[in-house]
């Protein structure tokens, strides 16, 4: 079985713990596809990478708080737990290696790895500079290399992933509120 986009997006929608909800694609570029992820309340670039490694890179605002959300899944990685954290390194082209803990999931026989960061943080603006400016990614496990990805296209998909998410955002604070003081408002004091 082999793991498709599909299935893939429908693994990260469980992974938000609502009922699943099929992503509203918003474009792709550069080899990305980049979509709104209604159980995360976010955008999302993702790229299914050789030997069928998916890849996501956005926005989580599911409890009001925006994170920069990053998952990497892969068949092959069945001895991942759930809930157990994992420290992974990732190297963006010759940049210094980052060390990241990273919660293991098991979501529909998908197993995978993933890294919330508040996305207000200087470290959440520096992964995706990094992400944006270099043209590879290697992660590994500690001498296992889990792969080396080409990020050919990187920076459009994510400034695309900025651009669904600030729609998202604009049109959720555009909708008005019934209850909310106003003049014809009868239960406003």
């Amino acid at each position: 079985m082999r793991l498709n986009k599909n299935l893939a997006a429908l693994a990260v929608a469980a992974m938000a713990g609502a009922a699943s909800a099929d992503p509203v694609d918003w474009k792709s570029v550069g080899g990305w596809d980049v979509s709104f992820y209604p159980n995360s309340e976010g955008c999302q670039a993702f790229a299914l990478f050789e030997e069928d490694t998916a890849f996501f890179i956005g926005f989580d605002s599911t409890f009001n708080e925006l994170s920069l959300e990053v998952t990497l899944m892969d068949e092959r990685w069945g001895s991942i737990e759930a809930g157990k954290e994992y420290q992974i390194g990732v190297k963006f082209g010759d940049e210094t290696p980052w060390s990241l803990g990273m919660e293991g999931l098991q979501t529909d026989g998908f197993p995978g790895l993933r890294l919330m960061i508040d996305a207000g943080t200087d470290e959440a603006d520096l992964f995706v500079k990094e992400f944006q400016r270099e043209t590879s990614m290697t992660w590994n496990y500690g001498d296992a290399v889990l792969g080396r990805y080409t990020l050919r296209g990187s920076r459009r998909a994510f400034d695309e992933v900025v651009n669904c998410q600030l729609s998202y955002l604009e049109a959720k604070s555009s909708q008005s509120d019934p209850f909310a003081a106003s003049n014809s408002d009868p239960f406003s004091d």
